[in-house]
């Protein structure tokens, strides 16, 4: 008998180990994974945790941006500033691309992360893959096959093809590196890692831009080999996130790469309010320039250029603050906690309002020192000071409109998102501009600007409240 019992002891004892081992397992997962606290830590804190490092992350593409200019134009001449420029519609189209897939995969993701749908999440995420890599190679294929037809339908003109061609040719080479999927790594909640992915190899495309155009004299090939290797670094940390670093709450196999149509429908059709929105973006300053052309002329347009650039700068961290809640909003959508989607989108229309209308009062404020640090131009200063105390008024009302839009798009409201993206900048915009510009002419043009943002803040509470 004691035998008898000594071995069912230790038998026993097996059993128990083995049970402990298993139950350590789910332990291990969660300190692993930071998509779970999605779902339990305080909102007020993960707003914070998530928004953060998404508005420095855009905070330094746009400055990316300005050095970018600026060294290339120092370094190469204004035809090389020029060359480049040309081949804007081509980032336009690729960025738009990488857009609409990173949105709406991400808010696929989330909500399958919520309900637990492992299987869903790594789908997507294969897929979403697996369409842009496709996408980007017919890109180059074709660019490169029709260099030249492709940039002069970009509008390069002769003496701007040959520094266009130099660098286009390298941007089209590297198309396959141009995104790291920042927003696949944020739905994990990694908003850390996901900052990273944009800063490292921003950075190091700064120090590769002084390198290739300074010291070695590159020019053109320079600045367009700089941003293709920036791209190969953001490529290559992508890579070991989702593949090498067992830091991904995915396990990607080969199957999750084959193309599922259902899957990509629904992908494109998440992520189409981002590639609208782009547009209506694109699509609104033409129509400001129309209106310009026939109210105010070359010196309002130029101003209008700086000024709202000024507004676009400063509306970077509400871009910042919406990337940050999309993961938040679509993970407790998934997993049924309602109660924390209406304490997110609560915490966050306050905090986008509030900043609006701080940052309207510092620019209606003191706008000529804020436009100063662009022009020194008398005239430019008084027309763009009116511009921005009269169109600033709008963007406490854009910044809300824009977190909505987030919440849409967060929990696969398709249709109100799109709605969300067009109604600022195009559908109230342009009867608002036609009738107050024909009534209080270039002003007219200006309080176009807060009364659209206004009429879209009213509708967009409307389609919430549903």
């Amino acid at each position: 008998m004691r035998g008898g019992k000594k071995r069912y002891s230790q038998g026993g004892q097996r059993q128990i180990l083995q049970m402990l081992r298993k139950k350590q397992k789910p332990r291990e997962k969660e300190q692993k994974y930071p998509a779970e606290q999605l779902g339990t830590a305080p909102v007020g804190r993960l707003i914070l945790e998530m928004s953060v490092p998404s508005v420095i992350g855009v905070m330094a593409y746009s400055i990316y941006n300005l050095f970018d200019t600026v060294f290339l134009s120092q370094g190469a001449g204004m035809e090389a500033v020029g060359g480049a420029a040309v081949s804007f519609p081509l980032f336009l189209f690729l960025s738009a691309v990488s857009s609409t897939l990173g949105s709406g995969a991400a808010s696929v993701m989330s909500r399958a992360f919520g309900r637990g749908d492992m299987e869903q999440a790594a789908k997507t995420a294969g897929n979403t893959f697996a369409v842009f890599y496709g996408t980007a190679v017919l890109v180059t294929v074709f660019g490169l096959l029709f260099l030249d037809p492709v940039l002069y339908a970009m509008g390069v003109t002769d003496d701007l093809l040959p520094y266009a061609r130099d660098y286009t040719r390298i941007i089209l080479a590297g198309a396959v590196t141009s995104t790291g999927f920042s927003s696949l790594i944020r739905a994990e909640g990694s908003s850390r890692y996901a900052m990273n992915i944009w800063v490292i190899p921003l950075s190091a495309n700064v120090v590769f831009d002084c390198l290739f155009i300074f010291a070695f004299r590159m020019g053109v090939t320079g600045a367009a080999l700089g941003t293709v290797l920036g791209q190969c670094i953001s490529m290559g940390m992508s890579i070991w996130y989702f593949f090498l670093s067992g830091k991904s709450c995915l396990n990607l196999k080969l199957r999750h790469f084959i193309p599922d149509f259902p899957v990509i429908k629904e992908i494109l059709l998440t992520g189409l309010p981002s590639f609208v929105q782009t547009c209506g973006t694109g699509l609104s300053t033409v129509i400001v320039n129309w209106f310009l052309r026939k109210y105010g002329g070359s010196l309002s347009i130029g101003t209008y250029g700086i000024a709202g650039r000024v507004m676009t700068f400063v509306q970077f961290p509400v871009m910042g603050l919406a990337q940050g809640i999309q993961p938040v909003i679509g993970y407790n959508r998934g997993a049924g906690k309602r109660e924390r989607v209406r304490e997110t989108m609560k915490k966050s229309l306050r905090g986008a309002a509030v900043y609006g209308g701080a940052v309207y009062l510092l620019t209606a404020l003191f706008p000529e020192t804020v436009l100063g640090i662009f022009t020194g131009d008398e005239e430019v200063l008084k027309l763009g000071s009116r511009i921005l105390r009269i169109a600033g008024l709008g963007l406490a009302f854009s910044a809300v409109v824009w977190i909505r839009a987030t919440y849409f798009q967060a929990v696969g409201r398709k249709r109100a998102a799109l709605l969300a993206g067009l109604l600022g900048p195009v559908i109230f915009f342009a009867p608002a501009a036609f009738v107050l510009g024909g009534m209080f002419g270039l002003d007219g043009i200006w309080y176009a600007f807060p009364v659209s943002a206004a009429a879209a803040c009213l509708v967009t509470k409307n389609c919430t409240d549903r």
